[in-house]
């Protein structure tokens, strides 16, 4: 219990602590099932929040790269078991087309509640999550899909890895 309340504290407080920096900021949902990987069958949803770092390179007229923060509270649930993570990093993102279009990599640290689901075992709670993904903007609302892959880099003796399809909604402001 105490570490839903911190989850929940860090989702609530550190979203508020930088909107007064003006930068653009995103908040969504993502779901998604399992990459047949791995033994059990997943399904993932996850609230996150995207927030753009100060370094800008504009490559061309209506093309840009750029950093942004990624970060998120997500819900594993295999056919077994269920539990929880929390991730944050960064992503590159190339936005095209005037800013309609993007593509994004990214890579994010992640805890995860439980290691353990039936089969699989992750082998520890600290992960490493990659990515790369599309999103398309459509006024203030973003449509996002993106491919991610979940494993601990061999910290651990065991080292199943997760490959997830995500899709996303979400809100820029």
């Amino acid at each position: 219990m105490k570490r839903f309340v911190l989850v929940v504290l860090f989702c609530l407080v550190f979203p508020l602590a930088v909107m007064a920096q003006g930068a653009t900021q995103e908040l969504g949902l993502r779901g998604g099932v399992d990459y047949p990987s791995v033994d059990e069958s997943y399904t993932v949803g996850e609230l996150y929040y995207l927030h753009e770092l100060p370094w800008r390179k504009e490559l061309s007229p209506g093309t840009s790269l750029f950093t942004r923060l990624d970060a998120g509270i997500g819900y594993l649930h295999a056919d077994s078991r269920s539990g929880n993570w929390l991730a944050i990093g960064a992503d590159a993102v190339l936005s095209t087309v005037n800013g309609l279009l993007e593509l994004e990599v990214g890579f994010r640290p992640v805890w995860l509640t439980r290691d353990k689901f039936g089969d699989d075992d992750f082998g520890g709670g600290l992960q490493f999550a990659s990515h790369a993904g599309v999103a398309i903007k459509l006024g203030q609302i973003v449509v996002s899909y993106r491919f991610q892959h979940l494993s601990n880099a061999d910290l651990y003796d065991e080292n199943d890895g997760l490959d997830l399809h995500l899709v996303g909604l979400g809100f820029r402001f």
